[in-house]
């Protein structure tokens, strides 16, 4: 991965002018969130458009990506990467705050995907973007949750990536109900640093699984490898 951009199997993803870079927790996000019967999918806070890109080619020809990000820069960037993808007729990208597009829009999504800021306090970042990528304050993970929720179709189903402390809390404050979870392991031996998770307005069974990026030899876990593979270009 270079400043510019990171070349993906299929696309590729420029993000020189984003904020927050392509980096793990969103393509573990893209490979792992569920496109089975989600024909309408929604995009939350999409940045440089990698998640959407990702679901895009993972999801049936006939689904259609809504990719909304508050930020214009990085609007316009994630509207060039779609552009040179293979699936600009299946992505929109919306510059526009969550809240706004989540309470106008009149679709309902199958799935929603979020990559959602994760830091609650802290010294500023370098630049106002950054800031906004990662600080959230008032917009915490339960409130990106449940404006998601309101346009989700009945069997729709939310999916987030977090920091692992973050995905608990998350778990005690929901009334929705969490159908997959996911706790992300970096390297063999450690404790789960990020976490995975599926909400639904249903009750499901429980599906639950551990996924671990590096083995002991500071190696590509095979399962990392099984899940990322049709996106890496060296797998």
């Amino acid at each position: 991965m270079s400043n510019m951009g990171f070349r993906f199997k299929q696309f590729q993803v420029n993000h020189d002018r984003c904020a927050m870079k392509v980096g793990t927790d969103g393509i573990l996000l893209g490979a792992w969130a569920d496109v089975t019967q989600a024909n309408q999918i929604l995009d939350l806070g999409s940045g440089s458009g990698l998640i959407a890109l990702m679901l895009a080619q993972r999801s049936c020809a006939e689904s259609r990506i809504c990719a909304v990000e508050i930020d214009h820069v990085a609007a316009q960037q994630a509207c060039e990467n779609v552009l040179i993808s293979p699936w600009k007729n299946k992505i929109q990208v919306y510059q526009q705050d969550i809240d706004s597009f989540c309470t106008q829009t009149a679709e309902r999504f199958d799935l929603i995907v979020a990559n959602p800021p994760y830091f609650q306090t802290g010294v500023d970042c370098r630049n106002e973007e950054r800031n906004t990528a990662r600080y959230f304050a008032a917009q915490s993970h339960l409130h990106w949750l449940e404006t998601a929720a309101a346009c989700l179709a009945p069997k729709g189903k939310i999916s987030f990536v977090l920091p692992f402390e973050a995905g608990e809390t998350l778990l005690k404050s929901t009334a929705l109900y969490c159908v997959a979870r996911c706790d992300v392991i970096t390297k063999q031996g450690k404790v789960p640093q990020r976490m995975l998770l599926t909400f639904a307005t249903q009750s499901q069974t429980l599906r639950y699984d551990e996924l671990i990026i590096y083995d002991t030899q500071n190696q590509y876990h095979a399962d990392f490898v099984a899940l990322t593979q049709d996106f890496y270009l060296n797998f």
